[in-house]
Order: C-alpha cells, then sequence, then structure tokens
C-alpha cells in the first residue's frame, strides 16, 4: 500500500510527519487526535504544563532521532510542526524537493 498526501515526495512526508506529532500529542495530553488542529495552542488549549512539556519533549525525541525542541519559541501546534520539519530536513538541499 502507498500513501500520497499532496503533489510531492516532500509533502507526503510533512503530512505524516504531522500526523504523528497529531498522535504525540494527543496521548500526552489525553485529547482525541480529532481536537487537535494546527491553531491550536499548546499552553492555552491544551494547558500544557512544566511537566507535559518535558513529557512532550522525550517523546518527540524519542520519534524524531533525539530532535530537542526549544518550547520557548513554540506557541501553536502549526509551530511546533514547522519546527521539526524543519529540522528534519534541514541537512537535506533545497533541490531534493
Amino acid at each position: 500500500m502507498c500513501i500520497k498526501i499532496g503533489d510531492s515526495e516532500f509533502s507526503t512526508v510533512k503530512a505524516l510527519m504531522t500526523m504523528s506529532l497529531n498522535s504525540i500529542l494527543a496521548d500526552v495530553f489525553a485529547v482525541d487526535i480529532d481536537a487537535i488542529e494546527l491553531s491550536t495552542h499548546l499552553r492555552n488549549d491544551l494547558a500544557m504544563s512544566e511537566e507535559k512539556q518535558a513529557e512532550l519533549g522525550e517523546l518527540i525525541a524519542d520519534y524524531f532521532d533525539g530532535l530537542h525542541i526549544d518550547f520557548g519559541a513554540i506557541a501553536t501546534v502549526n509551530d511546533l510542526c514547522t519546527l521539526v520539519v524543519e529540522q528534519e530536513f534541514k541537512a537535506i538541499p533545497a533541490t531534493a524537493f
């Protein structure tokens, strides 16, 4: 089975990474995955505490090759997804996309 989302391989990978992050967020914050949107605010909507932030950071690091997140620069799910995708693909030349 092959999954294609968007018009390029990068779009598909980005969408799959977003789905993975949504699953992690749903697990950490004990919310339905369908309630998570790109505009969801981590602190205001999900009530992210220091403890939950640490748990989220650990799961992201486990899932995304040791990636560490600066949560001071993150407000929404979209911010988080953008940062993760950018960090995971920073070593790949733009011409690859």
